[in-house]
């Protein structure tokens, strides 16, 4: 339970941060812009790919599999 509470409150915060990148002058980047700053290299373009894996071999887990949830 406190795992699906964690996945909820991380996706409404980049849910809000994306609301309020958007209607700011600037000062906050959109979640696009964000993801193509960090892709401009290699190591980001690594981190971004782990980090796609992370989440979706835990998602995968939790949700998929019995006896994990």
């Amino acid at each position: 339970m406190y795992g699906t509470i964690g996945w909820l409150v991380l996706a409404a915060m980049c849910g809000f941060i994306e609301l309020r990148a958007r209607r700011s002058a600037g000062r906050t980047a959109t979640m696009s812009r964000f993801v193509e700053i960090v892709a401009s290299r290699r190591a980001g373009r690594l981190v971004l790919a782990l980090a796609w894996v992370f989440v979706g071999v835990h998602l995968f887990t939790r949700y998929t599999l019995p006896g994990h949830g």
